[in-house]
């Protein structure tokens, strides 16, 4: 997860590694402040991950034409495959 801190940063963070261990799925978890779309992608250079897996939700088409999107940010410098659920 990165951004701005958040109060609910952990607990989410927490909801997200109970809900993929209860399927199976081996998790590691990241809490970095900063820049989204530099950390992640940092990150994810740094530790050779192979897909990014991420939560996205939508902005109005006129919203997302004058201020852009993370997302959009994130998914154009990504350099490994991505899973985007909205």
């Amino acid at each position: 997860m990165s951004g701005k801190p958040r109060r609910d940063s952990e607990k989410q963070l927490d909801w997200a590694r109970s809900t993929l261990e209860e399927t199976g799925f081996e998790v590691s978890l990241a809490l970095i402040h900063g820049d989204t779309e530099r950390v992640i992608a940092q990150y994810v250079h740094e530790q050779s991950i192979d897909m990014l897996l991420m939560g996205a939700y939508g902005h109005s088409p006129l919203r997302s034409l004058f201020l852009g999107s993370k997302t959009t940010d994130l998914l154009r410098s990504a350099k490994v495959p991505t899973l985007l659920l909205r």
